[in-house]
């Protein structure tokens, strides 16, 4: 290929490119000083195109409604419309919700909540904590359990964490050592909770 024989002719090529690059750049836009500049706010795309166009007619003229309904005659019997069958999928949903139904009714248990009020070897103590709960809390069950040697008393039945916290500040007031448990709960005696 070609040779460079002097520095002077690569300045001058270089030179050559140069200017060729700063002529493209200079036949940008130019504004009224004179300055190259490009104006990217401006934005111009017809879009009439894509536009929905609507029929300028005059709306129709509704019938003025008659001032008296019209009344049949008394001879003329009334027509009874014929009753729809109901569909097919309703008898198999209704199935399918019966069964549903009878599955949920056998559930008894549920995983809930029960206060522990006391655990000791007293016997006496026991059944001075579970008639305490009788009097002053009527619709909490009391749970007594015994492993040897020790007596567990559990009261309520609680599906939620929240109900059972509420009592579980009034039976701190009694019993000191009262702490809330995760326990497998009876959902019909925890449905007479409020």
């Amino acid at each position: 290929m070609y040779k460079i024989q002097s520095d002077s002719t690569l300045v001058l090529v270089v030179l050559v490119g140069l200017s060729g690059w700063i002529s493209s750049c200079a036949s940008s836009k130019k504004t009224a000083s004179g300055t190259s500049s490009v104006d990217y706010n401006s934005y111009s795309y017809d879009l009439s195109a894509t536009r929905p166009k609507y029929s300028t007619s005059p709306p129709a003229t509704a019938k003025p409604a008659p001032a008296t309904p019209p009344t049949r005659p008394a001879s003329e019997p009334r027509r009874v419309l014929p009753m729809a069958e109901p569909l097919h999928i309703n008898k198999k949903l209704d199935a399918l919700l019966d069964t549903i139904s009878v599955k949920n009714r056998s559930i008894r248990y549920a995983q809930g909540y029960r206060i522990q009020v006391y655990v000791g070897n007293e016997r006496a103590e026991v059944d001075r904590a579970k008639r305490f709960s009788y009097q002053n809390f009527p619709e909490l069950n009391p749970y007594t359990t015994y492993r040897q040697p020790t007596y567990r008393l559990k009261v309520g039945d609680f599906m939620r964490r929240l109900d059972a916290e509420r009592y579980l500040v009034q039976l701190r007031q009694q019993f000191l050592s009262a702490t809330l448990l995760p326990d497998r709960i009876e959902i019909r005696r925890s449905l007479s909770i409020k």
